[in-house]
Order: structure tokens, then C-alpha cells, then sequence
């Protein structure tokens, strides 16, 4: 499983692999457009985004998560798709309007998405905008392997502006500096009131 923290980065990456399988001949070069400007067709592993009830498939319905490879771009627009898994399963019609608005590739997906999952292994692609919670996510979903790889040979706009990362250690100290765990309302109280007690709530009102 190869993993993200932000959708910027998934959608670069998704872009690369499918680029290189056209390259080999793994996936057709057309198909069919996605919300995101990206395209999925024949070969291309893909993931679908909404609950469908009423697309049928061997276990029950299409589900939002699950994960198909494209077997065919039909002529009046539907893609037929099948079980990443399961090479011999019957195939699904997918509505041309479904796969625009919640079909994804499905080569890499977000931290926020993998937790509660387990795999083989993991990759994760570390970024000075992760947080710490976000790293222990992405590397405990692997049964046998769980990397990350830093990339520190350019700045990060959004997360280190005009600030170019020394190194790989760098930017994992950042990650392990930064949390974006919630705090309760009474860390949030004290920064703002220092030396002042929190408020007590009344007996009987809801907390």
C-alpha cells in the first residue's frame, strides 16, 4: 500500500504510476475522465468512492473503499470494472457519471483512509505536514513491512515556505513536533487564561 497524508501528493503519485504502466503496456493510454482531472480505463487499478446499492456485485453492492481493476471503456461511456482481488470474479457497469464523480485511482491513497486497515506492507511518502499521529497511522497498517521515504531536495510551500529542509532528519523532527490531535477544552482553555481556573459546569446542563 502506498500512502500519502495529503490529496495533492496521491493525485501526483496515482499520475506517475499510471504514466509509467501506459509506458510498459500494462494500461491503455484512453479512458474515461475523473473528478480530479485524472484518467482511468483498461489496466488501470482504480477505487470507488460512494456506496452504490443498486450496482450489484458478487458480495453485495459496490462500496465506497473498494477497490477494481478496469477491464473495458464501453462505447456509450460506462466503464466495466472487476475485483482488484479476484482476477476470475464477474465484472461491474459502472455509470459514466458515477466513475466522474467518485471514481479515484486507486495506485495510492490517503493516511486518513488506511486506518482500521491492515496490509502486507506499506510505503509512505513523509511530509513536513504530517503530524505525529498521521506517521504513527501510516506506519502500523503493515503486518510484515512499513517504510517511509523523505523527500528534503525542495522546500514545501504550504507546510515550510522559502525554507528548504536540510535533511531527511529535519523534516521527521518537524513530524514528531506536530500534533493535530484535538485538544480538550481545557487545553484549549489555558493558553488563552492563563492562571485562571476553567469554568465549572453547572449540575444537570449537558458537557
Amino acid at each position: 500500500m502506498l500512502q500519502a497524508v495529503d490529496n495533492r501528493t496521491v493525485r501526483e503519485i496515482n499520475a506517475r504510476i499510471r504514466a509509467g504502466r501506459i509506458t510498459t503496456g500494462d494500461v491503455a493510454p484512453a479512458g474515461m475522465s475523473l473528478h480530479d482531472g485524472l484518467t482511468a480505463g483498461v489496466g488501470d487499478r482504480i477505487v470507488t468512492r460512494r456506496n452504490h446499492r443498486r450496482l450489484t456485485t458478487a458480495d453485495g453492492f459496490v462500496r465506497n473503499g473498494a477497490l477494481w481493476e478496469g477491464t473495458a471503456v464501453l462505447s456509450d461511456g460506462p466503464l466495466r470494472i472487476r475485483p482488484a482481488s479476484d482476477a476470475d470474479a464477474a465484472t461491474v457497469r459502472l455509470p459514466a457519471d458515477y466513475v466522474a464523480e467518485h471514481v479515484e485511482l486507486g495506485y495510492a491513497t490517503t493516511i486518513a483512509r488506511t486506518q482500521g486497515m491492515t496490509v502486507d506492507e506499506t510505503h509512505t511518502i513523509a511530509s513536513p505536514c504530517m503530524g505525529r499521529e498521521d506517521l504513527y497511522v501510516a506506519m502500523s497498517r503493515g503486518r510484515h513491512t512499513n517504510r517511509t521515504y523523505v523527500v528534503h531536495d525542495h522546500g514545501d510551500p504550504e507546510c515550510m515556505p522559502g525554507h528548504a529542509p536540510s535533511s531527511g532528519r529535519e523534516i521527521l523532527e518537524r513530524v514528531l513536533a506536530t500534533s493535530h490531535a484535538e485538544p480538550s477544552a481545557t487545553e484549549t482553555w489555558d493558553p488563552y487564561h492563563p492562571g485562571r481556573a476553567a469554568p465549572l459546569v453547572p449540575p444537570g446542563r449537558p458537557q
